[in-house]
């Protein structure tokens, strides 16, 4: 099997470009890893020379993907193609780079054979033009399809089910940096004190899951935060992800903008979520305004000599490196705060006047998907001393910033 080809669409496949719009099927996450990954895997196990990966657009992120997992001499390449066509035409049209020895994908699908002797022994030959979703292998011009089981997605709710089936497939590489009691666990993953961890899990890689956060059977995926006494079962929650904090996640997709049922296809749109636990909603919102505006008034009374003293310089040196950690553009902020113009502290993702936000607290160079997981965790445990800490810190992490922070924020 010197070549591999890969056609997902080989059917429509209109709920992923539904539920999904920003990915490609080769981009959906599965068990953890992105669908291309476990393409590759399967080229590496056949000993292939080559992997040719076709869709009905072009994804970028897909190109960069396979791009960084270039392994050593198996050739890696992504086109636009494929689509509702026979595996014999496939092979017509790409004749050059199929060869007279190439194993097909037909459909976004996934073999159940866990060795390659065991997929070679399972071919016969194929009668007809290959239409339907199976696996193909194509040598010395004849045609012979397999008839070993496979986990095939061709619907939301088959996606929802391939996850869990892979993730209780010994078989499949998972990721994950330590492996205890089928909990596969990232790096840079914090685990508060008093969760309960119930394999089959993935966690991955920089998750923060918070103190009494229940959860098993489930997939989190990397830099993503499951919020306090939150219940997550048999659930999938997608990369970069926040999970409110006592919310009960039970057969459920999890996206930065929705929660999906993969049974009905219900969408809750996280803008239509309930905030009843946030302070920001209830009685105190009045105290944590009112701590802000007197923070905005110390810090604008305060610096208020040094800024006129610098005001000049900083007129004809915006970009300048030191007005930029003296926090030189935040000062007439302080102002907009006190007319209620403005918010000290960003509170909510859909905030746009703002002079804080919570994620520079942890580093200058997070995401924009990252800083808005900040947000919603600010949103639902702002406190005074939480305001206060996120001002303080803020200004530090500029202050002690470097050239090269700077440029990468």
């Amino acid at each position: 099997m010197k070549n591999l080809l890969i056609n997902p669409y080989s059917q429509a496949q209109e709920w992923c470009k539904d539920y999904f719009p920003d990915r490609s099927l080769g981009m959906m996450p599965v068990a953890g890893r992105c669908a291309a990954e476990y393409f590759i895997d399967l080229a590496l196990r056949c000993e292939a020379e080559s992997l040719l990966l076709l869709g009905p657009t072009y994804n970028e992120h897909l190109a960069e993907l396979l791009y960084e997992y270039q392994q050593g001499a198996l050739a890696l390449d992504y086109r636009r193609g494929g689509g509702h066509d026979t595996v014999r035409h496939l092979l017509e049209v790409y004749a050059k780079e199929c060869g007279e020895d190439c194993l097909i994908l037909h459909g976004m699908l996934m073999p159940k054979a866990h060795t390659l002797e065991e997929l070679q022994k399972s071919f016969v030959p194929c009668e007809d033009d290959g239409a339907a979703d199976g696996i193909y292998y194509y040598k010395d011009g004849v045609l012979y399809r397999s008839n070993i089981e496979f986990y095939l997605i061709d619907s939301l709710k088959s996606y929802f089910e391939v996850n869990f089936q892979v993730l209780n497939d010994d078989f499949y590489n998972l990721p994950g940096y330590s492996i205890t009691d089928n909990v596969h666990t990232g790096t840079n993953v914090v685990i508060k004190n008093d969760c309960t961890l119930s394999g089959p899990l993935v966690l991955g890689d920089n998750t923060v899951i918070e103190s009494g956060a229940t959860i098993s059977d489930a997939v989190i995926g990397e830099r993503s935060l499951v919020d306090k006494e939150c219940a997550v079962e048999h659930a999938i929650i997608f990369d970069r992800t926040y999970a409110a904090g006592k919310l009960e996640i039970k057969n459920k997709i999890v996206t930065p903008g929705r929660i999906i049922d993969p049974f009905t296809g219900g969408v809750l749109e996280r803008n239509s979520f309930s905030y009843a636990f946030s302070p920001i909603q209830n009685r105190s919102a009045w105290i944590l305004r009112l701590w802000e505006h007197f923070i905005a008034l110390v810090l604008a009374l305060v610096l208020a000599i040094p800024y006129l003293l610098l005001l000049p310089f900083y007129l004809v040196n915006k970009k300048s490196h030191w007005c930029w950690k003296l926090s030189m553009d935040r000062y007439p902020g302080y102002w907009a705060v006190l007319f209620f113009r403005k918010e000290l502290v960003k509170s909510h993702p859909a905030n746009e006047y703002f002079v804080f936000q919570m994620g520079e607290i942890y580093g200058l160079q997070n995401t924009p998907e990252q800083r808005r997981i900040y947000d919603y965790y600010y949103h639902y445990h702002c406190s005074c001393f939480l305001v206060l800490l996120v001002v303080l810190r803020s200004l530090g992490k500029r202050g002690f910033a470097t050239h090269v922070e700077r440029k990468r924020s």
